[in-house]
């Protein structure tokens, strides 16, 4: 995941902003506990909203406190405590994290990420004996995907049909047993999966063709125009939050409506429109796929 599902700072009240903050302090410490210092290199905002619409969800409750760490040594920060919701997201965001420099050094030799999977191998054993059926499952969708990416294939709904079944299968962890909010969950997560792969390939299409990297949008016959993309995605938006809505959601409701609402169209104007996304001096985290 790419770090496209963001709040929209400026409509959020400071509290809810705190406790968004709370959740992304609290999914890096998590990270750090569970699978070692290292693996808070792939924190991205994505997987801080997976974290939030599951123990939305669930109605778990979530602890805060105040701690300080690296980042901000001095003043002490909110930190949401680990649940399932933090824990399961930590760990998705994990198998994402391999899986892409596992397909980084098969496909392009890369040093750093064999360096960096080198660095993680003791993570890896501790991921695959917590969630090795779901690493398993992702991993197959993703070698689709390769498949796709060596065939040239030129179809966007293709490949990113491939990259949405993934965030299909991680969207629905087994603590949430009603299958009702997991079939929501389920589509829920395909969809957002969908439109995280076409941002993706429609902000780095040019990047991508001096490159030479694999792009379905370069292989098509036309790429469309900014305005053709902006309606195409605001159609599958639409049904985001026609999912969205039919979820029952116990806590964190203005933090998600916000995302959903705001974030996920500003995300999308300012792809279509070649506006970065990431704020000055934000850094692109290292993707997960």
């Amino acid at each position: 995941m790419f770090g496209y599902i963001r709040v929209f700072k400026d409509e959020l009240k400071i509290k809810e902003y705190n406790a968004f903050r709370a959740y992304y302090c609290g999914l890096c410490k998590t990270l750090k506990t569970e699978y070692g210092f290292f693996a808070r290199m792939g924190l991205n905002y994505d997987s801080v909203f997976l974290a939030l619409l599951l123990s939305s969800v669930t109605g778990e409750e979530t602890k805060v406190c105040a701690e300080r760490c690296m980042a901000n040594p001095v003043s002490k920060r909110p930190v949401a405590q680990n649940n399932q919701s933090l824990s399961y997201s930590a760990g998705v965001m994990m198998i994402l994290a391999m899986l892409k420099l596992k397909d980084n050094i098969r496909d392009d030799k890369s040093i750093k990420a064999m360096l960096t999977y080198v660095l993680l191998w003791r993570a890896r054993k501790r991921l695959m004996k917590r969630y090795g059926e779901l690493y398993r499952a992702c991993d197959a969708h993703i070698q689709s995907l390769s498949g796709l990416e060596k065939a040239k294939c030129a179809s966007v709904d293709e490949a990113s049909h491939a990259f949405a079944k993934v965030t299909e299968t991680v969207f629905v962890p087994d603590f949430i047993e009603e299958e009702a909010p997991r079939r929501i969950l389920a589509h829920m997560g395909y969809l957002l999966g969908r439109v995280i792969y076409l941002f993706d390939a429609f902000e780095d299409k040019e990047q991508d063709e001096k490159k030479g990297c694999y792009n379905p949008y370069l292989l098509a016959d036309t790429v469309p125009t900014a305005k053709d993309f902006e309606q195409s995605v605001t159609f599958t938006l639409s049904s985001i939050a026609s999912d969205y809505e039919l979820l029952t959601l116990k806590r964190n409701k203005p933090i998600l409506d916000n995302i959903i609402y705001l974030g996920l169209p500003d995300t999308l104007k300012r792809v279509a429109n070649g506006i970065p996304v990431r704020e000055k001096g934000e850094k692109k985290h290292e993707r997960s796929l």
